[in-house]
Parts: C-alpha cells; structure tokens; sequence
C-alpha cells in the first residue's frame, strides 16, 4: 500500500534572500552540501536551457555518490520544476521510478536573513516511509545547516 507522507524542515541563514537562491539553484553546486548526493540538472548538458519552470534536476544519493553512474548504489531522484518565482520559490515534481510525489524551497526576507523552507510531500509503500522517514530527516537537516554554513563562511 502507498501512503502520502509529509516532510517539512526550516533553517535560517545569515545572508540575503538573493545571494541564498543564487546558491541554491545553481543545481551542481547542491552535491557541495547535500548529504551523500550528487546534483546536477539538463542545463549541465545543453547550454540553451534556462533554469527555471520545465528544467530536469537530478539527484542521486547513496554510496559513493560522486562515482554515479559507474556505481549505483543508491537511488536516482529525477525532478521536474514545476513553479519557479526567484529568488522566493521553486516547486518539484519527483518523476523517478522509486520517488513520486512534490518538493518545495521557499525562502522568506527576515531583515538581513533569509528563512529557508524546505518541504516535501512524498508517495511511497508505507514500510519504505517508517524506514526512510527519520532517516531522510536527519539528512536533509544535516544538509540544510551544511548549506547554511557554507554561505556563512
């Protein structure tokens, strides 16, 4: 049986909404400060594309990340943007095989910061969700203040 489950986590960075999503969707850049994960997206390929609503972003975590494709141990997560409003939100749709469902960034101005809200609406067999839940929190967490980090440093 598949079951709906929804994952929501908030950091605040000490910069600039701008500077905050210029970062973030520089796709390529993610594999940086996401956990296990290599990031990148067709605009890596064709040079015409611009980022935005329609692009393909492609993430794939597991083991060994940075040698995917040659090792694939781990799960391949293609996404399609679906809404795009720089520099305060962007919206996913999960097309891959194994993660269905939606994704949202949204980053709201708090005086000289930013408040990046990271969301995700995902569809999968109840018995992956128990398993994958606390641990994909733990890693977007560790991954969202990584980030933070980086662009305080």
């Amino acid at each position: 049986m598949k079951k709906l489950s929804h994952l929501s986590l908030t950091v605040e960075i000490n910069k600039p909404v701008e500077t905050v999503w210029k970062l973030l969707v520089d796709w390529n850049s993610q594999s940086n400060w996401m956990l296990q994960t290599k990031v990148w997206s067709e605009l890596d390929q064709d040079k015409t594309v611009k980022n935005g609503k329609g692009v393909l972003v492609f993430a794939f975590t597991g083991l060994f990340p940075k040698l995917y494709p040659k090792l694939r141990l781990g799960i391949l997560d293609t996404m399609e943007v679906t809404k795009w409003k720089p520099p305060l939100f962007c919206e996913v749709v999960h097309i891959g095989r194994v993660i269905r469902g939606t994704g949202k960034f949204e980053l709201k101005r708090k005086r000289n910061r930013t408040v990046f809200h990271w969301q995700e609406e995902l569809i999968a067999p109840t018995y992956v969700l128990i398993f994958m839940k606390p641990l994909l929190l733990l890693g977007v967490w560790l991954s969202l203040h990584r980030f933070a980090r980086q662009l305080s440093a």
